[in-house]
């Protein structure tokens, strides 16, 4: 005699982990991208003091230099987008269990945030190797990071501000000198809270997965002045009433980009796969 055994569809959706953007609170929003795909961005030029002559009978100041400047173009560039049916019958035979509103959710976490935290990501890695600040590992990663510190020192850029994106492995080879009580665990409270793992010599660092970053990277250090990061369309929707789908379409759109602002580009810094031993 045949043995019948009963299937069923579980309700709940079964999706991967995910993780609100890592990059959003450490990038430069000033600009206005509003109506535009393009910004101009003016960099003045300083003039070196000279010699003040008291003896002059006409311009002790050594004459009139007309103020110079370079100009930076910013164009956006990236316009993505997507387009899911979730057609009536198929819903409704499935158990209810594709709603629409929590496959948009599923959707924005696992593509759209990852999409953009990748290329801010991208485009630091790049702007470090463009001024010879991508530097190879060694089997010290401390030291590593120390001579990311280095670079943005130089360049004078203020301590605060500056964060520290690592890869979970480049986490653990530095993670002895990182401590987690900062202050008083109130404020630690608040710093886990905003997706820090610690400071590292006052800097927070940030552990993001390696697939954010490009391959071969493992950390990079960039004051947040330096990367403009903009977002200028975030359109989502939700049409039930199509009159080519029985059901509900979800569409998005997003026009987004970044870039290494021109007078911040030594604000900005990484380490690189060295092919060193790091057992």
């Amino acid at each position: 005699m045949a043995v019948n055994l009963a299937l069923k569809y579980a309700p709940q959706l079964d999706q991967i982990w995910t993780h609100a953007s890592y990059t959003d609170n450490w990038i430069n929003k000033k600009y206005d991208f509003d109506g535009v795909d393009t910004v101009k961005v003016y960099t003045v030029t300083s003039v070196a003091p000279g010699d003040y002559n008291r003896e002059s009978t006409g311009d002790r100041f050594g004459g009139n230099a007309e103020l110079q400047d370079t100009i930076a173009t910013y164009q956006l560039k990236k316009d993505k987008s997507f387009k899911i049916a979730i057609d009536r019958g198929n819903y409704e035979q499935g158990m209810r269990a594709k709603k629409a509103g929590e496959v948009m959710r599923i959707q924005m976490n696992e593509q759209i945030i990852p999409m953009i935290d990748a290329d801010r990501l991208d485009t630091a890695a790049k702007g470090a190797t463009a001024v010879s600040q991508a530097i190879a590992s060694t089997t010290d990663a401390y030291q590593d990071t120390l001579k990311l510190n280095e670079f943005l020192d130089e360049c004078k850029a203020p301590l605060s501000g500056r964060v520290l994106f690592v890869t979970p492995a480049e986490y653990t080879l530095v993670k002895t000198a990182i401590t987690t009580n900062i202050l008083a665990s109130g404020y630690n409270d608040k710093l886990v809270g905003k997706g820090f793992v610690g400071e590292l010599d006052g800097v927070p660092v940030v552990k993001v997965p390696t697939s954010y970053f490009p391959t071969g990277v493992k950390a990079i250090l960039l004051h947040r002045d330096s990367l403009l990061g903009v977002r200028q369309v975030t359109e989502t929707r939700i049409i039930t009433d199509s009159e080519f789908v029985s059901g509900s379409i979800l569409l998005g759109r997003f026009i987004f980009g970044s870039f290494i602002l021109k007078g911040k580009e030594k604000g900005v810094a990484a380490i690189i796969d060295g092919g060193a031993s790091e057992s």
